[in-house]
């Protein structure tokens, strides 16, 4: 696991407003001759990004862990240049959606949001609960690394998504955390809980998700996109009568889309090859 994991690489900062802009901006204008972690690493970084050398380094990680930038062939990523091009300055809220869906999916670089929303099946909890239930699934995974570093990840995370008033920190917070307006985790009574109610997400951002299930199939079933690896229904925390009802109104207002059931099982087909980005334009262009 501590090969393939990646644990506190945001240096206990949270993804904050602006830090995905600010960091393809700088992307975007270095020198040809330039890797984009040169960008990070340059005397001159924190003066470009406008934030200090730790958070310097925190960018450059979030636009790994929001596959906003790819590191193998050193370019800004497909989905990057769509969210720069489509919004800017994320003042979407479908935006964020897909960045937090991103995070959700990324299990290398992403690993405790991976496990937070895929393996945590304890709805209400404390800091200290997730953190020792983390712990738990990481040392079964082979993990050699610091505990109290683990643990750490996850207050970060968990304060990103569900700030609160205990502290001067969480208030600050509270002003610089974008994913904390889905809602997706809430904290009151002490404890953080995941919300299951339902979530205005535009299908065209699920629908975009959904697209990379198929991959060459015609076909995919519902519970691979309710309990498969990766599958979106526990990213979003909807449960399974929401789903169907999801599906349903892509069916609606998708003609390449169908909702069958054959022999008990409910699978989705879809009937021609569509790129998802299509589904994603058309409602941004709206």
């Amino acid at each position: 696991m501590s090969n393939a994991f990646t644990i506190g690489r945001h240096g206990s900062f949270q993804l904050r407003y602006g830090w995905i802009t600010k960091g393809i901006q700088a992307v975007q204008k270095r020198d040809s001759t330039k890797k984009i972690s040169d960008v990070f690493t340059a005397e001159d970084a924190t003066v470009n990004l406008g934030v200090g050398k730790n958070m310097v380094a925190s960018i450059h990680y979030w636009l790994m862990a929001t596959k906003v930038i790819n590191i193998d062939n050193d370019k800004i990523t497909k989905f990057g240049e769509f969210l720069y091009k489509n919004d800017t300055y994320l003042e979407d809220d479908a935006s964020l959606w897909l960045l937090h869906l991103a995070l959700v999916q990324n299990q290398t670089l992403s690993t405790s949001i991976y496990w937070l929303f895929n393996h945590f099946h304890q709805n209400d909890f404390s800091a200290k609960e997730a953190g020792n239930a983390f712990l738990s699934y990481a040392k079964e995974k082979d993990w050699k690394g610091s505990e109290k570093t683990l643990k750490k990840d996850i207050q970060v995370i968990l304060r990103m998504y569900a700030p609160h008033k205990s502290t001067k920190t969480q208030i600050e917070d509270m002003l610089e955390s974008p994913l904390s307006l889905l809602g997706v985790i809430k904290y009151f009574d002490g404890k953080y809980h995941f919300s299951f109610s339902p979530k205005n997400i535009p299908v065209e951002v699920i629908l975009h998700n959904i697209n990379d299930k198929f991959k060459n199939a015609k076909t995919v079933a519902v519970q691979d996109l309710m309990y498969g690896d990766r599958a979106f229904a526990p990213a979003l925390k909807i449960r399974e009568d929401n789903l169907i009802a999801i599906l349903e109104k892509i069916t609606q207002k998708f003609g390449d889309y169908h909702l069958r059931e054959d022999a008990g099982v409910f699978q989705l087909y879809k009937g021609t090859a569509v790129d998802g980005y299509k589904y994603l334009e058309q409602y941004y262009a709206t």
